[in-house]
């Protein structure tokens, strides 16, 4: 074999077959009005930190797999959202630590995915509420579109690319749904306390 071709054929059989980790962290989100006047505790479970997001995109070279750690960016980016929401936010030590506060929110992700066009991605919320004999769940999708995505661009690159195209989709994935769902638990929360003025 003529030895100008050795070295192009060992990069490429070293690539074959190659698993990459991308550790995305979000941007902190920004307050968006007053913190409602309710104590608040969350809880992750252990699966949830240590999910992984593993896939293989034609776009980045077919032979890749990316394993994304979108429960790290969830253990971030949750507790942070929240205290923009709450006036105080601790974590909770189990799924039901209520302890003294006044709600306690899980989050769980149900689907997850980034591409080149943007992402797909579906986060259950289920809702404890002091003194409240039912649970309150919320599930919902959140799609994000494809000019609104900064990592599209990267994908441009390929494999050479592909750590930081998903880094960044995946970090828009969360500073986009995390407004959302802040915005979520206020109108419920707000509802819920006029209802409960109302009722008075």
């Amino acid at each position: 074999m003529p030895k100008n071709l050795v070295l192009p054929l060992l990069a490429l059989l070293a690539c074959v077959g190659c698993t990459h980790q991308v550790r995305p962290s979000p941007a902190p989100m920004s307050n968006a009005g007053t913190p409602l006047a309710l104590r608040a505790r969350y809880f992750i479970s252990p699966e949830q930190k240590a999910r992984i997001d593993s896939d293989s995109y034609f776009a980045l070279g077919a032979a890749h797999t990316w394993n994304i750690t979108i429960g790290d960016a969830l253990t971030r980016s949750f507790p942070q959202m929240m205290g923009t929401v709450f006036q105080s936010v601790q974590e909770a030590s189990s799924p039901d630590d209520l302890g003294d506060a006044d709600v306690l929110i899980i989050p769980e992700i149900q689907f997850f995915d980034v591409h080149a066009g943007g992402f797909v991605s579906e986060l259950k919320l289920t809702v404890r509420s002091k003194g409240g004999q039912d649970t309150v769940q919320m599930s919902d999708l959140f799609e994000g579109a494809s000019q609104k995505s900064k990592g599209a661009s990267a994908w441009l690159g390929g494999a050479a690319a592909g750590q930081e195209a998903l880094r960044q989709s995946a970090e828009f994935a969360f500073e986009d749904v995390m407004p959302k769902v802040a915005t979520r638990l206020r109108e419920v929360f707000i509802k819920a306390q006029q209802a409960k003025a109302n009722v008075l």
